[in-house]
């Protein structure tokens, strides 16, 4: 999309009109008074407020008519630790080699109001774990109870097809302030979300567009299970709608990006290309595909086994003769390589592009190109979707990050000669629960020194749970597969000693089409302790660990989980001669309260005895992806009804 975005942006930055400078000032004022703006807060509780987060983003034209953008950020914080302070003695600057830092400052003031001037040199460049240069105010001179207080001004390219800021964050924010200014001629458009106050124009500066917004006392994010916290955080999305010395509204509208997205993707290859893609056509096998669907699968495994996904915006990685030649594409090549071979195979498709919901969900009201960041594929006919820079994937199950939400869908329609590329925003629904199953059939008896369970164990994985594993087994050394396959077990039992393990239909090219079994013999003195002449036997451990959701403050985000699924495990476990189970009723547990509103979630555990033999049946199904905070406790119920059965200790006592 960034190419695309260049190409069409060119028409907008020029300008008959003058060079500017940054419209407002940057610099601190004399001694300020920040304690006023957290009067209010519980600075016991609180050892660190963001007491004031001002950001502005100022669009201007160079003296060659160039429109480019000033981001200004301006920031105190108030720490009241060791651990505050030493959070705050490095504050990294967001600058890079295409950005220019036109102005900045840093200084520290105290309880008391003193001040201490951090000045130029506390600008420091280093390198992060990556190696990547980067640059920090290097704070000194902070105690508790102190303000410490920095500016900077940056001038760099200028975005106008769709940007985001957040101004929610892990600690409390007293004072937020967002600023948009912009010349006459182009006005943007802005939408807030999560309680973010809404932009409105301010008259204060002539001729100029100005958008501002200010939101007070903003609660910190508390980390959260089974929440999508980055999506929930306050934010603003703003773009350029329109510019009026052309005349000419929604620069960035979804028409025009579905032509242009379609004609860069679409384009003709060259007659080497053809022949190229031709000859993996041949080498992938679809002559012997079932059907459709298989015939995609084959080519997509062929691909992704023989072609590296470089994570790099290079503009090789997107040429498709360069791609050929050296097999190795970045997202942008990907989707044009995938495209060409499935029209050659004359697959009907439609390309599909979308946001990952975990950072900023596709607003399907707000049309903006933000949301137009990753690829996909579509296939009509089979409802399902395909993802080219995701190697280990296949076809129907792409990473959930791009599930339950929206995205723009371009098909293919000829207009005249020509083809063109059509789009509408839809939904990509997320895989039914029977998409994703672990199903366990566990046998399980005590060894006859009564120190050890000895357990037959038959797992099987389907859907994301299948995902995790299988894809992996074409890439592990010979000599480490037999380390892999125990780590598969052990993550679930500790301190075990596996006797016999074998894994079925390992590899990529069974995801999606065989499920992988995993059949596992081992023993755990673990499982069971004697109290004087009581076994006591941890059968709830038998299905493995499971989550548990506590909650020490108050729930602020909804329930959102990564995926539908079930689990399914039946437990088959002989008593020993002459003993009975004292507490066969703990194994009763049932929480389905959604049963009356559509079942979206649930769990059910029940057993049966007959003579020596216990089996306990177990259902825990998850339906539903999103769930509103109002339903966060019938949620929590059913998650912790797994983990109480986890907790599941049977007595077993001697008969009479």
């Amino acid at each position: 999309m960034k190419n695309i975005i260049y190409a069409i942006s060119l028409c907008l930055l020029f300008s008959n009109v003058s060079s500017q400078d940054f419209s407002l000032p940057y610099t601190f004022s004399g001694t300020p008074d920040f304690s006023v703006l957290i009067k209010d807060y519980d600075l016991q509780a609180n050892d660190e407020i963001r007491v004031l987060d001002d950001k502005v983003v100022e669009y201007a034209y160079d003296n060659k008519g160039s429109l480019y953008e000033y981001l200004y950020i301006h920031v105190v914080n108030y720490v009241n630790s060791e651990e505050a302070i030493d959070r705050n003695n490095k504050i990294y600057v967001s600058l890079s080699e295409a950005n220019q830092l036109v102005a900045y400052d840093c200084r520290v003031v105290s309880s008391s109001k003193e001040i201490k001037l951090l000045g130029k040199d506390a600008l420091k460049e280093g390198t992060n774990d990556d190696g990547e240069k980067v640059h920090y105010f290097a704070v000194s001179g902070a105690e508790k109870g102190s303000f410490i207080e920095y500016f900077y001004l940056i001038k760099r390219t200028a975005n106008i097809s769709g940007n985001f800021f957040v101004f929610q964050r892990e600690i409390p924010v007293a004072k937020s302030i967002f600023k948009i200014i912009s010349p006459k001629n182009l006005v943007f458009i802005t939408k807030s979300y999560n309680g973010y106050t809404e932009l409105q124009t301010d008259t204060s500066l002539k001729d100029k567009n100005y958008l501002y917004a200010e939101c007070s006392n903003i609660k910190r994010i508390e980390k959260e299970d089974f929440a999508n916290e980055d999506a929930n955080k306050m934010m603003v999305i703003f773009q350029l709608d329109y510019n009026t010395s052309s005349n000419k509204r929604k620069y960035f509208n979804y028409g025009l990006a579905c032509q242009n997205i379609f004609e860069n993707i679409s384009a003709a290859p060259s007659s080497k290309a053809k022949k190229e893609i031709e000859t993996i056509l041949k080498k992938s096998n679809i002559a012997y595909a079932r059907d459709e669907e298989n015939k995609i699968f084959k080519i997509e495994d062929y691909v992704k086994k023989t072609f590296n996904f470089i994570d790099n915006p290079n503009e090789q990685l997107s040429n498709l003769d360069y791609i050929l030649k050296f097999k190795a594409y970045n997202a942008s090549g990907g989707i044009k390589l995938f495209y060409h071979l499935l029209e050659t195979a004359g697959i009907e498709n439609e390309i599909v592009l979308t946001s990952n919901r975990y950072d900023v969900r596709f607003d399907a009201d707000f049309e903006s190109w933000l949301f137009l960041n990753e690829y996909l594929f579509y296939f009509p006919k089979l409802q399902k979707f395909l993802m080219p820079k995701a190697t280990a994937y296949r076809i129907g199950i792409i990473p959930y990050g791009y599930i339950n939400n929206n995205g723009l869908f371009i098909r293919k329609v000829k207009v005249g000669d020509i083809y063109t590329g059509v789009g509408k925003v839809k939904f990509i629904p997320p895989n039914t629960a029977d998409h994703t199953q672990h199903i366990m059939i566990i046998n399980a008896k005590i060894n006859s020194t009564m120190d050890s369970v000895n357990v037959n164990l038959k797992q099987t994985y389907t859907g994301y749970y299948a995902q995790s594993y299988q894809p992996y087994f074409d890439y592990i050394a010979t000599d480490k597969i037999k380390t892999f396959e125990q780590e598969i077990i052990n993550s679930m039992f500790k301190d075990i000693t596996i006797k016999t393990l074998n894994i079925e239909n390992k590899g990529g090219e069974n995801l999606m089409i065989n499920p992988l079994v995993i059949k596992s013999d081992f023993s755990s003195g673990n499982l069971i302790e004697k109290a004087n002449d009581k076994i006591l036997l941890k059968f709830g451990d038998l299905i493995g660990p499971q989550s548990e959701l506590y909650q020490e403050h108050e729930r602020v985000f909804p329930v959102e989980n990564d995926f539908n699924r079930n689990y399914s495990r039946e437990i088959h476990f002989t008593i020993p001669e002459g003993y009975f189970i004292k507490n066969p009723e703990s194994l009763i547990i049932v929480s389905q309260p959604f049963l009356n509103e559509g079942d979206g979630s649930g769990f059910v555990s029940s057993y049966k005895l007959e003579g020596n033999e216990l089996t306990v049946n177990i259902s825990e199904y998850y339906r539903q992806i999103s769930f509103p905070i109002e339903d966060y406790e019938k949620c929590r119920s059913i998650i912790n009804a797994a983990a109480n059965f986890n907790k599941i200790v049977l007595v077993l006592e001697k008969n009479n």
